[in-house]
């Protein structure tokens, strides 16, 4: 005599706002073990989530996934969607809707989740795409920073705002901090370990995304450049340098080495030209004037030059 196994719940936790230190998500392969879940589902009742999720994918990565799916005549794997009103809440199968709908499906098996909240079917959904390789650095900190608000009960904004205070207490631009904001820092390192393994600090460094030029910001999401890259190409002022880097660190005539000696020699052309200098040689050697009298800050300039003589 046997007794019937009980339904595993998909989020362990009875509550994830409260419980966020305790977080354990299921995988997709056990969501799939749900196989009684599974039914084929309209392809036009199926709507986009209202959080980030991965905006940035590649066209041809879809067409790629269409030509393996005809290929074999079947999907292997269905998608995980939640019901809304009539409609279904895509929580995980992006690139598999956009590559059927390419070969001109109208239906696709879906495995639908029933009782599924915001938080849960958000981080079923950011663990599935934060396990991805291809995720690129911007979508999953965007990712992250929405989980973050929605646990914290902010806005994505507010959160931003959070972390750029934390960045001041770590640099000790304000005093010391308080106990309620310890805690959040506590709170927010135990969610930013679950969802991408990355600490609060690494995620604070990251802002650094948000001020980045499109140009670089689009190259950055669609996987052309590294996130270490995309923050010292931004420091280029010139546009079309700017693509004409982009395109050879791609093909890979550039490295991160080459584009911070180019930025280097490039803050010495700039000393040049606000110093007004004289060089003049003789036998004893070689003197070098200044003309004008220097603010302290073009003093600090002219000695680092100097240093990197």
């Amino acid at each position: 005599m046997s007794d019937k196994k009980k339904k595993k719940p998909l989020v362990r936790s009875n509550s994830l706002k409260d419980a966020t230190s305790n977080i354990e998500v299921f995988t997709h392969n056990e969501i799939l073990e749900k196989k009684e879940l599974i039914q084929k589902i309209p392809l036009n009742k199926i709507v986009e989530p209202n959080v980030h999720d991965r905006k940035s994918y590649s066209k041809e990565d879809i067409s790629s996934l269409a030509r393996n799916i005809r290929a074999t005549k079947t999907l292997l794997q269905p998608i995980v969607v939640r019901k809304v009103n009539d409609k279904y809440e895509r929580i995980i199968g992006f690139r598999r809707i956009e590559a059927v709908k390419e070969l001109g499906w109208k239906e696709i098996p879906a495995i639908i989740l029933k009782d599924i909240s915001n938080e849960q079917a958000m981080l079923i959904m950011l663990s599935e795409n934060i396990q991805r390789e291809e995720l690129n650095p911007f979508d999953q900190t965007v990712g992250i920073m929405e989980y973050i608000a929605l646990s914290f009960e902010l806005t994505f904004d507010e959160v931003k705002k959070l972390l750029y205070h934390f960045r001041n207490i770590d640099g000790k631009r304000v005093s010391n901090s308080s106990e309620e904001i310890n805690q959040k820092r506590e709170k927010m390192e135990n969610i930013t370990k679950k969802l991408g393994n990355i600490t609060v600090a690494s995620l604070i460094n990251r802002l650094k995304m948000f001020s980045l030029k499109e140009t670089v910001l689009t190259a950055l999401k669609n996987g052309r450049i590294t996130y270490t890259s995309a923050i010292e190409l931004n420091k280029i002022d010139n546009e079309d340098k700017i693509i004409e880097m982009i395109s050879k660190i791609e093909s890979g005539e550039l490295s991160l080495k080459d584009i911070k000696t180019y930025l280097k020699n490039l803050k010495k052309k700039k000393v040049h030209k606000k110093i007004n200098y004289k060089i003049e040689k003789n036998d004893s050697g070689t003197i070098f004037s200044i003309r004008d009298e220097l603010t302290p800050n073009q003093l600090k300039k002219l000695e680092k030059f100097l240093a990197s003589l």
